[in-house]
């Protein structure tokens, strides 16, 4: 009689954690299921989506891109640039009805946690952080799309190649995980840095005077070689928000920021022109 009560509450507390984790794993059982090292480990081996939700007769695969503010794919990043990271699952088979990821990017250094997603919308994704620190973007609920853009803001000068990994299902909303299918990917970013953009170092600077800015302001460059350039600013959702193109003389030079009609909030500035790309951040008041 004991045995059959003790089974009893184990299903039910199982069938109940598998219904909690349709709003998130991290959200609902603080664990990480990407494949990503540091995740979630059983018997010496990570544990991802696939581990619950393979059982088909759903079949599923993910892959992971990251877009610039023009929606083109990417696999170098600009220090500080604002950027989309994408989830694409692509599933098939009897009975599907939604789709739910998760998703962490991480440092190739070291594997800690970079720390640079937003919580953009909401309505498709959410941000959840786990006893330990680390901090994923994943579904809210069920979703009806194959699609997360999730806003991501690139490391810092010097942190070196990033990963982002992720792991989605598609599910039949059964309340279990019968029947569903699940993948995992991930995407390696490079830096587009000093290293990669100009062997002898001489990386265009930027400054902004005054930053914070209130009205208009002045974009100081000191580094330029002659060429063309495309100055541009971007707000957090990564919009370009301003463009204006250039031709400079080697040295340095001043252009002035029409940032007066810009809302309040921060904003990166970038700089490209031959191999060159740099950027900087500015506080609009």
């Amino acid at each position: 009689m004991l045995r059959l009560v003790v089974f009893i509450f184990l299903g039910i507390f199982s069938t109940l954690m598998l219904l909690g984790n349709k709003n998130g794993r991290a959200s609902q059982s603080q664990r990480g299921n990407t494949g990503a090292p540091g995740d979630e480990m059983q018997g010496g081996q990570v544990v991802t989506c696939m581990n619950c939700h393979n059982q088909g007769p759903i079949l599923a695969s993910v892959a992971v891109s990251v877009l610039d503010s023009s929606n083109n794919p990417v696999t170098q990043y600009v220090p500080g640039q604002m950027y989309t990271a994408r989830v694409t699952i692509t599933a098939s088979g009897p009975d599907l009805m939604g789709y739910g990821f998760q998703m962490i990017g991480l440092r190739d250094s070291n594997n800690s946690d970079l720390d640079g997603f937003s919580d953009m919308n909401p309505n498709n994704y959410k941000l959840a952080t786990i006893p330990g620190g680390r901090t994923y973007a994943e579904h809210d609920n069920i979703s009806t799309t194959n699609l997360f853009n999730v806003t991501w803001t690139a490391p810092t000068t010097g942190t070196g190649s990033v990963t982002l990994y992720a792991a989605g299902n598609g599910v039949n909303a059964n309340g279990g995980t019968g029947g569903d299918g699940a993948g995992f990917g991930s995407i390696q970013l490079t830096e587009l840095s000093s290293a990669t953009t100009d062997p002898a170092g001489r990386l265009p600077k930027l400054t902004v005077s005054p930053n914070p800015v209130q009205s208009e302001s002045t974009l100081n460059l000191e580094n330029i070689e002659a060429g063309h350039y495309e100055l541009s600013a971007f707000d957090l959702s990564g919009k370009k928000v301003w463009v204006s193109r250039q031709d400079l003389a080697e040295g340095s030079a001043t252009v002035v920021l029409p940032s007066s009609s810009w809302l309040p909030g921060v904003y990166f500035l970038r700089l490209l022109g031959g191999n060159k790309a740099t950027s900087v951040k500015v506080l609009k008041l």
